[in-house]
């Protein structure tokens, strides 16, 4: 053979005088010699991604992943295929952006398998994956897969029919389900979940807890009248817990007649022994149902646990109390006595079943709605049965939104409705069979992600999935997932670092509404819900009708109406809109708007929001909305000018004006301290100048930014401050000869391969009125910032390379504390195709 008696290349072709330098990827050493299941060659090369299931066998599922995945493929493989009849594309990933619809499935980093399919009226998407530890990065084909006896499988999909060329149907389901490779084939049920290893064992004890639904008010909490328990073994048989002596320890509660009642806090615990079962042989072991029946009424809510249904402590695990049971309102005249029957289960799987329609354009007519029914499937654990007592809890949700347009009147109608049962979570289990339910860091699986910010990043921990607290709600119009406002991603936004703080403006200034009335604007609202069109818990409609008489002049006059289905809380507005917008051929742009409303609103909708004080970093902080407008005039106004002085100066005028006035008479007011006349007053104005000298630019700019603020809550002071700022750039090329774009006078400047830049930044800062977030002594400041730095831009294996090198400094001066000094030397380096 001639391998036996010939040097390999990489043994004698060393002469790099001559033969220029290879590198080692010579066909015959890549990877290895592959086989399929019928023993069919397939060639030279690596296993990329492997996932097997067998069952009937421990450890049977099985995943894999090599190391050439995650590196040379970089976390992603695409198979693609089409003929006349359509096109697939199939594809494995970690992080495939995947949008079926807003209330079944959204996750902009799922982690599995994707097929898509398109015909000529139809496409459809099927997903694959085992969120429960989908990933095991291997290095050498001797190293182990991730395998696991207990896994969570998830399957789903979504197809659209297009029988109108206007219109759409779509269909979509998905099921999260545990699933046990010990059982056989063709056991258990792949859409109602089996339960794991942990799971399936007799239960010891059962807790049944009562607590207020509303325990903000502190009356009219939940009443218990009587209970019962009912078993049923696995012949059929029905036992009464009276009857057979299984009565339950009560704990907590106040006598209330002959009822026990749990207002606020207060809370009423039913802990069964379930180790006492003992009648004619029957025990716990033996049972295949139970089944608790309460008589309860008023604003209950109604919460269960079980020694397998806890946190998934080594030693003394606690149980997790899962609601499953709440009373519709917030009834607290016992007009709402009835026996709740809870069927007792550990969760054993999630099924989200969607219908979503749209008809775009038809004759001025625009149709969009969607329809979801979420099923989260329990069973009750009995050893030996191969299909243990299923229980199922359902929930819907829809929506639906419709517009027509003749011009120039526009009329708008939507109505939603959530349930606050539904949900697209699905419970993970571990690899040793146990779900810890007190984390779903580690134990939960979204449909339906987070992410506000809409930067491809969920806002909340998630199993097995990147995640980031800090989250920025507001623009992104340059759609590169990072906040306008926080462009370079780091800790202080834009507003309040040096020199970028001309060019961003705090949120305060903007424009937008706030529907849900919480003082913040809805476009800059973070929270930790999932991203559904509307919050779970809610029913209700927004409409209106607007008439445009001339280009960017909108008249817009609407009501809105929501409820709780859960509580008590409403919220009824009126409102009107005024949006215009002009360009002016010497003044430049002006834009107006305006909302006025009428508002009712007790529905509360905290969020968990980025706080910035001034001079230091932010974190995230949970807000409680005040609830300030129980009864208001709302309004909010906005007004800017962007202009120029000849063809070198530009000028940009930012006003925003809040107010909400309350229409509570005093002593309603004193009782919540709360102002009668609230709200923000804010003006900006902004010059900058470009002078040429030379190939030099010299530009100076000033900002000034007034702020006037009066909280709604009386012990919060009220604040008036003013900033002065002046900014002074200089930019001088280095080798003139070098330049990308050429300098016409009049008509812009150059971009050069080299310069050097130097900037100064002067600012005074004054408290004018109140206490601002420092203290009045610490508030008045004055600072100055310098930069200077060289550039230099060049072409490098097709990129554009930036390169920077400088060095800031900055001094922080206060009248009552010592001087604050900064300094920052920084190397960067940047690669784009810009």
């Amino acid at each position: 053979l001639p391998e036996t008696y010939e040097s390999p290349w990489y043994r004698v072709n060393t002469r790099y005088d001559r033969d220029i330098y290879r590198r080692y990827v010579d066909a015959e050493l890549e990877g290895r010699l592959l086989q399929d299941r019928f023993g069919q060659d397939l060639g030279r090369g690596w296993l990329l991604y492997e996932w097997s299931q067998t069952q009937d066998q421990t450890k049977g599922s099985s995943v894999w992943k090599s190391q050439q995945y995650s590196g040379l493929f970089q976390n992603l493989l695409v198979a693609t295929d089409g003929g006349r009849r359509g096109n697939y594309r199939l594809m494995v990933g970690n992080e495939i952006n995947t949008v079926f619809t807003p209330l079944t499935f959204a996750k902009p980093r799922f982690n599995g398998m994707r097929l898509d399919f398109a015909a000529d009226r139809a496409r459809g998407s099927l997903i694959l994956s085992r969120p429960s530890k989908p990933d095991q990065d291997v290095v050498q084909y001797t190293s182990m897969p991730s395998v696991r006896t207990d896994y969570t499988n998830l399957t789903g999909g979504h197809a659209e029919l297009q029988p109108l060329s206007q219109g759409l149907l779509g269909f979509t389901y998905l099921n999260a389900h545990h699933g046990n490779s010990r059982q056989a084939l063709g056991e258990g049920s792949p859409f109602k979940g089996d339960l794991t290893t942990y799971q399936n064992q007799p239960l010891k004890t059962l807790y049944v807890r009562l607590r207020d639904d509303s325990p903000a008010d502190g009356r009219g909490g939940a009443l218990l009248f009587d209970h019962d328990v009912a078993l049923t073994d696995t012949s059929g048989r029905v036992l009464r817990g009276r009857q057979v002596g299984l009565l339950p320890r009560v704990e907590g509660g106040i006598a209330r007649g002959s009822a026990l009642a749990a207002d606020g806090s207060e809370t009423i615990l039913l802990t069964y022994d379930l180790t006492t079962l003992d009648h004619d042989g029957t025990q716990s072991a033996d049972l295949r149902q139970v089944r608790v029946e309460l008589s309860v009424a008023n604003d209950y809510r109604i919460e269960v646990a079980s020694d397998r249904q806890n946190d998934g402590e080594v030693r003394r695990p606690a149980p997790v109390f899962l609601t499953v049971r709440r009373a519709a309102g917030n009834v607290q005249d016992n007009s709402n006595a009835t026996v709740e029957v809870i069927d007792y289960g550990l969760p054993t799987a999630t099924e989200v079943i969607g219908m979503n329609w749209s008809l775009t354009g038809w004759h001025g007519l625009t149709l969009l709605g969607e329809a979801a029914l979420s099923r989260r499937h329990r069973r009750y654990p009995t050893l030996g049965v191969t299909d243990p007592h299923p229980a199922v809890d359902q929930a819907k949700a829809g929506y639906l939104q419709a517009s027509y347009t003749q011009t120039p009147v526009t009329l708008y109608a939507e109505g939603f409705h959530l349930d606050d049962a539904y949900s697209t979570s699905a419970w993970l289990t571990g690899s040793d069979g146990q779900v810890r339910y007190n984390n779903p860091a580690v134990s939960l699986y979204e449909f339906v992600d987070d992410d506000d910010d809409l930067n491809a990043l969920p806002e909340w921990p998630r199993a097995l999935q990147p995640s980031s607290d800090a989250a920025w709600p507001g623009y992104d119009e340059n759609a590169d997932f990072l906040n306008d406002g926080n462009q370079n991603s780091n800790l202080y936004p834009d507003y309040e670092e040096p020199f970028l703080r001309f060019r961003a403006d705090r949120p305060e200034f903007l424009p937008g509404l706030d529907l849900n009335y919480n003082r913040v604007i809805d476009r800059f609202e973070n929270d930790e819900f999932p991203d559904y069109p509307y919050r779970q818990d809610r029913r209700g409609y927004n409409a209106y009708a607007a008439y445009e008489p001339l280009p960017d002049l909108v008249f817009t006059l609407g009501q809105q109406r929501l409820h709780l289905l859960s509580g008590d809380g409403r919220t009824r507005a009126d409102y009107a809109l005024l949006r215009a917008t002009r360009f002016l051929p010497r003044a430049g742009r002006v834009r107006l708007f305006e909302h006025l409303a009428l508002v009712r609103d007790n529905v509360p909708d905290p969020l968990r929001q980025w706080q910035q004080i001034s001079g230091l970093a932010g974190q995230m902080r949970d807000l409680a909305d005040p609830l300030a407008a129980r009864d208001t005039w709302v309004q909010s106004a906005y007004l800017d000018l962007e202009h120029r002085l000849g063809p070198d100066i530009r000028l940009l005028h930012r006003w925003r004006w809040d107010l909400w006035w309350q229409r509570d008479d005093r002593e309603e007011l004193r009782q919540r301290t709360a102002r009668r006349a609230s709200g923000f007053f804010g003006l900006i104005d902004k010059v900058e100048w470009s002078l040429p000298v030379g190939l030099a630019v010299l530009e100076p700019r000033w900002k000034s930014e007034y702020r006037r603020e009066r909280p709604y809550v009386q012990t919060d002071p009220a604040t008036e401050s003013l900033e002065e700022t002046f900014f002074l750039l200089w930019t001088q090329p280095v080798m003139a000869e070098r330049v990308g774009v050429a300098y016409f006078p009049r008509y812009g400047r150059g971009i050069y391969s080299s310069e050097l830049q130097a900037g100064l930044e002067l600012s005074w800062y004054r408290q004018l009125a109140g206490e601002g977030e420092r203290g009045a002594a610490e508030v008045d400041h004055a600072s100055w910032n310098a930069l200077c730095q060289l550039v230099n831009r060049n072409a490098y294996q097709g990129y554009t390379v930036v390169a920077r090198i400088g060095l800031e400094v900055g001094r922080l001066h206060y009248p009552d504390r010592p001087t604050e000094r900064r300094s920052l030397f920084f190397l960067t380096v940047h690669a784009g195709l810009k």
